[in-house]
């Protein structure tokens, strides 16, 4: 009888620390943008610059095939998308993007048509800066952080902005997965490792910042991971924050907008045995009450491998995949 009531207030004290609450917000309702025939793809990277927005990168084909290389700036005022200069590198899916002084910085990622991490032809070190002044492409110092037999470089998953660095962080590649957190400086070109991230070491989670608070969560490794972190860069440490009120996900989207934090999409992942569960809701992270609203949903499947931006007080969600079907779609909503 004492085992059993121990796992019952354990089972209550977990439901507890991972339930939502009412949102004191009305749901939100996502509205269909129109997107050209052709430009399906998961596993893409994005970016805002001067209220247009950038997508490049990612894959048309099921996983395992040829990353891409084309750059489409969409403008949110008009609706339009014009494609821009092809990235000159090697086509690549799970890429990061940031934006500093007007200028992107875009790179690292892998080769989705091999799937062995073993050189660099497979994960890429490579960095870049995308100019939309005159649409060029500019190379910038390698990403340095290597596996420990040397043979491969590391793949970042995610990364965000703080003044003129950018911190890159969960760090994986073959079956290695890191705590390092690194940091790009744009004025120099130069990178530097940081403190290491204190939480479980993961790959494909989500991080988001409105330029004054900096979260990051979910994930997966060895299962699927559900909680979420604030990082200080003035300290350079972190603190763990309300974990998320599901199970986990991997391939999800995060995003900042109006000064408030959301996460979307991604995948409950199963395992070998089932591919798990594809999420389709918006959740919000309110920092101020360290608590999770649920506001809404996409009107569509779940999916994965989406990307998410922020245009003025809009968000726009779109793209990515379920198991059989690359999305060519934008939904957006103003929270």
């Amino acid at each position: 009888m004492r085992f059993k009531t121990a796992l019952f207030v354990l089972s209550v004290a977990f439901a507890s620390c991972v339930e939502t609450v009412e949102s004191p917000y009305p749901p939100v309702l996502p509205v269909s943008i129109e997107v050209p025939a052709g430009l399906e793809r998961a596993s893409a990277t994005s970016f805002v610059i001067n209220n247009k927005a950038y997508l490049t990168f990612g894959r048309q084909g099921a996983k395992g095939s040829v990353g891409l290389t084309d750059c489409w700036e969409f403008d949110p005022a008009i609706y339009t998308w014009t494609r821009k200069s092809d990235f000159p590198g090697k086509g690549r899916v799970g890429a990061i993007a940031e934006v500093v002084d007007g200028k992107a910085y875009i790179g690292l990622g892998y080769n989705s048509g091999q799937d062995v991490y073993a050189t660099d032809t497979v994960a890429f070190p490579d960095f870049w800066m995308y100019n939309p002044v005159d649409n060029s492409w500019t190379k910038k110092a390698d990403f340095t952080k290597r596996t420990p037999d040397g043979d491969a470089p590391v793949v970042s998953c995610l990364s965000f902005v703080y003044q003129h660095w950018i911190y890159v962080f969960s760090l994986g590649v073959k079956n290695y997965k890191f705590s390092d957190v690194w940091r790009y400086d744009t004025q120099t070109d130069t990178w530097e490792q940081m403190s290491d991230f204190p939480g479980e070491k993961r790959a494909v989670g989500v991080s988001c910042t409105d330029g004054k608070r900096y979260f990051f969560g979910t994930g997966y490794y060895g299962y699927n991971l559900n909680d979420w972190w604030e990082y200080f860069p003035e300290s350079d440490t972190w603190k763990q924050r309300k974990k998320m009120p599901d199970a986990g996900r991997i391939n999800g989207l995060a995003f900042s907008v109006k000064n408030r934090f959301f996460v979307a999409t991604g995948r409950r992942y199963g395992g070998t045995v089932t591919t798990g569960f594809l999420h389709n809701e918006i959740m919000e992270y309110d920092a101020l009450k360290d608590v999770w609203y649920k506001r809404g949903n996409i009107p569509t499947a779940g999916r994965e491998n989406a990307i998410a931006f922020v245009v003025g007080n809009n968000a726009y969600i779109g793209f990515g995949e379920t198991e059989k079907t690359r999305f060519n779609d934008l939904w957006k909503f103003e929270p």
